[in-house]
């Protein structure tokens, strides 16, 4: 149980840090959009202070030929305009030139109202009369480094994407072929002494015939342990589907557990709800209701314990729901409790709900979940459908 509360804090580590990367590159890649642009900013301040002495020394062919020429290098749009705002020269702009000078005129002041909400103009003065304006905007390479960090994320989180998807799929194909490997090593396993035990149940019946009590209790014992053996056979297998009646199930579940607890319990067990049919393998249902119940019992320990098992119909199929009035699970562990490993018992091995999950989900096609869970009642229902479900082999 601890090691999957270090796998939650790793989680949220991992995540918390992918956070800083991508704030830190975002950080980095703006800062130097920004010195881009004040470098463009210093050439135009030095681009203007040009043309004010051109224009006090020269005329309008040097301005022009300044233009044409040092300016020539610059990547960014850039929209020269007089004192009374009309375009004289542009650069880094695509102008259509079918235009008439109208259109052309219309198109560049619109571009200019655009450029000066981004960018303030730089004026060109000369003896304190303003000459010229410089409007500009931002260049295609800021603008793309300005996108880079984001679609760097985009493409690095669509890589984690799909290994993760690739991982969690060669982690559960992994984890089926255990379980298939395991359920089917321990059925053969099984197979062998149990044959033996009912060999030998009939030989003392037949040399003992005064003890048929006795025998009949082993004989029912080594039949549970045929059950069990067929269960893990079942379980590693495609099953073969029947019609179920979820009430006679559970009365069937509950009545084993009367059985052993004894009248002397002060455990209450029973079943109630409607009638409902679903397709599913007998053997592997009961098993997995039992779990539950088992796992109910376990939590109304040292208490007058009440469990119960709810049947009913949905627009899917049908439902069982296991209550209890046990110690509940921890908020912080309610995620955990279908995990393999995970149990709160000190010496359990945290297989029982894992199992129960891969017989309700997997070999079933319906839905295990906890409800709800606190001290006093816990909730776990067992949605199935009513159509009967295509198991894959696992």
């Amino acid at each position: 149980m601890t090691s999957y509360r270090y796998t939650g804090n790793l989680k949220a580590g991992l995540f918390g840090l992918g956070i800083a990367i991508a704030a830190a590159l975002l950080w980095y890649s703006q800062g130097l959009v920004k010195e881009l642009q004040a470098s463009e900013r210093r050439l135009l301040d030095i681009y203007a202070h040009l043309i004010g002495r051109v224009a006090s020394e020269s005329g309008n062919e040097n301005i022009n030929f300044l233009f044409d020429e040092v300016i020539r290098q610059i990547q960014f749009p850039i929209v020269v305009t007089d004192p009374d705002g009309q375009a004289v020269s542009w650069r880094n702009i695509a102008v259509d030139t079918t235009l008439d000078e109208q259109q052309t005129a219309a198109i560049l002041n619109r571009l200019v109202a655009r450029m000066d909400k981004e960018h303030q103009p730089v004026l060109v003065t000369f003896e304190g009369i303003e000459i010229s304006r410089i409007h500009y905007g931002t260049s295609s390479v800021v603008t793309r480094l300005r996108w880079l960090p984001y679609l760097e994320i985009l493409v690095a989180g669509l890589f984690i994407l799909v290994g993760f998807a690739g991982f969690t799929l060669i982690r559960n194909s992994e984890k089926r072929s255990i379980w298939t490997g395991m359920a089917r090593e321990t059925a053969h396993q099984l197979g062998t002494p149990i044959s033996s035990l009912m060999g030998w149940v009939e030989h003392l019946r037949s040399r003992q015939p005064g003890s048929s009590d006795i025998l009949d209790e082993l004989e029912a014992d080594v039949r549970r342990l045929e059950q069990i053996a067929d269960r893990f056979h079942k379980v590693g297998t495609v099953p073969r589907f029947d019609n179920l009646d979820l009430i006679r199930l559970a009365e069937s579940s509950m009545a084993y557990f009367r059985q052993r607890l004894g009248e002397r319990s002060d455990v209450l067990l029973s079943v109630d709800g409607e009638p409902v049919t679903v397709a599913g393998a007998e053997t592997l249902l009961q098993w997995a209701l039992e779990n539950l119940i088992k796992n109910a019992l376990d939590a109304c320990r040292g208490r007058e314990g009440r469990i119960g098992i709810t049947i009913g119909a949905t627009a899917e199929g049908g439902f069982m729901e296991v209550r209890d009035n046990g110690a509940g699970i921890p908020a912080k562990d309610h995620r955990n409790i279908f995990r393999p490993g995970y149990s709160t018992k000190s010496g359990g091995w945290g297989l029982g709900l894992s199992l129960t999950q891969r017989i309700v989900e997997e070999i079933h096609r319906g839905k295990l979940r906890l409800v709800a869970s606190r001290p006093g009642e816990t909730i776990i229902r067992i949605t199935l459908p009513a159509g009967r479900p295509s198991p894959t082999s696992s």
